[in-house]
Order: structure tokens, then C-alpha cells, then sequence
């Protein structure tokens, strides 16, 4: 696309080539990398879980065990998010072995 500069008694207005698109290539990155940067924070901000009701969570558990069902557990401890994957091989007492 170009615009009749014809009009101008300067040559330097006739000459101009407007880039187009690639003037803006640093702006829309620059408008990325923040919009990604503040995703991702808010992302670790919502790493705070929510706790099931126990009984619930002893039902799960004991499903998991009965058929033998491959379960994640994800707990929080120290503000620090972490995940097991396995079986559920054994309830002791108030403890489940996984």
C-alpha cells in the first residue's frame, strides 16, 4: 500500500517509504513480554491451595487403595506447592503410605 505524496514541494515528504508494521515490533513485544511477566506472576500468587474435607479425601484415598487407581497428591508445605504421584499401598494408623 502506498499514499500519493505528490502533492509535497519537498522531495524529502515524495521519498518517504513508511515502514508499515515493523515500526511497531518493538512495541508489541515490549507490551508481550509484560502481559506474560504478569501471568506468571499471578500464576505463583495463586499457588495457595485449597484443602478438601477430610472426609473426602479419605474416600478418595481409600478408592484410590480398593482399586488400585494411581493417584497425585498435591499438599503445601512451607508455601512451597508439591505433588506425589503413586499407589496407595497401606493405611497405619492416621498415615497413608503411597
Amino acid at each position: 500500500m502506498s499514499v500519493d505524496r505528490s502533492y509535497s514541494p519537498y522531495e524529502v515528504i515524495r521519498a518517504y517509504h513508511d515502514r508499515g508494521m515493523m515500526k511497531w515490533g518493538a512495541f508489541a513485544t515490549g507490551e508481550l513480554t509484560k502481559a506474560q511477566n504478569s501471568f506468571e506472576k499471578e500464576k505463583k500468587d495463586d499457588k495457595v491451595i485449597q484443602t478438601l474435607p477430610h472426609h473426602l479425601v479419605l474416600h478418595l484415598l481409600n478408592q484410590s487403595f480398593s482399586n488400585q487407581v494411581q493417584i497425585k497428591v498435591k499438599y503445601q508445605s512451607k508455601n512451597k506447592l508439591n505433588e506425589v504421584y503413586g499407589f496407595v499401598s497401606e493405611f497405619i494408623k492416621n498415615q497413608v503410605r503411597i
